[in-house]
């Protein structure tokens, strides 16, 4: 009996982490990404004034950017639906069902992708009634669910919030659809320019403060 194996998940000469070393693995690593950030403060601060500026021109542009956001997307769509026929023709240990599943899914990404970089202004309004659809639904479900938790006033009102933006939507589907995608674009890249920005400048006062850092 000398062909006895290790038990599988447990690798020979390694022994999962305790809780302690853990902790003391993500501090390390915390410590790291910090230091990084500091070192190159000034590229995120860069990063975070384009996109922020690239917000607010997306802001006067809402057409356009709701248009190139679905043509975009459709090429992303394009991407992955070559990459699944990849993956079920010439992946390995894949089943035959598994194969189908890959196949048929990148059929359906291939041919939405296609639609929306045809069709950018249908893939549009067809996207702003499903974005619609979703706050309006998951605004009752929000409220719904604020009601039934302790303390869950601030559920109720980010429930009715995304209540209202959902039936405004659909009430005014389809003449919203040229711009609708283009905003939550537009300020998504602004909260992500002033989330770089003032990532950025605190990992510089860290830099210059060696008592701030931990």
């Amino acid at each position: 009996m000398d062909d006895v194996k290790e038990p599988s998940g447990v690798e020979e000469g390694k022994k999962p982490m305790t809780p302690e070393e853990y902790e003391e693995y993500k501090e390390e690593m915390a410590k790291k990404q910090m230091a990084s950030v500091m070192a190159h403060w000034p590229w995120y601060l860069i990063l975070g004034i384009v996109l922020t500026v690239l917000g607010i021109v997306g802001l006067g542009m809402l057409p356009f950017v709701t248009l190139a956001s679905i043509s975009v997307f459709g090429v992303f769509l394009i991407v992955g639906g070559i990459m699944l026929i990849f993956a079920g023709l010439f992946g390995r240990g894949e089943t035959g069902g598994t194969r189908i599943f890959q196949l048929l899914l990148a059929v359906l990404y291939l041919a939405v992708g296609v639609t929306m970089i045809e069709e950018p202004l249908l893939s549009a309004q067809i996207l702003t009634f499903i974005l619609g659809g979703a706050y309006f639904v998951f605004g009752i479900i929000k409220v719904l669910m604020g009601f039934k938790v302790q303390n869950g006033g601030i559920v109720i009102f980010s429930g009715v919030i995304d209540f209202f933006i959902g039936a405004m939507i659909l009430a005014n589907w389809p003449e919203w659809s040229p711009w609708v995608i283009g905003i939550f674009v537009a300020v998504e890249l602004i909260v992500a320019g002033a989330s770089f920005i003032a990532m950025s400048l605190g990992a510089r006062s860290m830099k210059n403060n060696p008592e701030l850092q931990v």
